[in-house]
């Protein structure tokens, strides 16, 4: 049995929707639990254990270094000893 046109240019449009929709949707959901994004150069990463429960945050515009440790799968700042420190150089 052979389709109409109509029938399969319908479908391909709907496919094209819904792919453009979902790869949007995908791309603002990855971004909630996760710590400062790395855009432009701003900032640099870095663990402080081989474990993996803390890593320094160092934003090389403002020479501020803040440590953040996982938290229930959220990145929390850490508000013990040597959280935050400024650097002048």
């Amino acid at each position: 049995m052979k389709l109409p046109n109509f029938l399969i240019h319908t479908f391909a449009a709907v496919g094209v929707i819904s792919l453009i929709f979902w790869s949007c949707a995908a791309a603002d959901s990855d971004s909630i639990d996760n710590p400062p994004q790395l855009t432009g150069g701003t900032y640099q990463v870095e663990h402080v254990d081989d474990i993996g429960n803390r890593i320094v945050v160092l934003n090389t515009e403002t020479g501020v270094m803040k440590t953040y440790f996982p938290n229930n799968g959220v990145w929390s700042e850490y508000d013990g000893d040597y959280a935050e420190v400024t650097f002048t150089h």
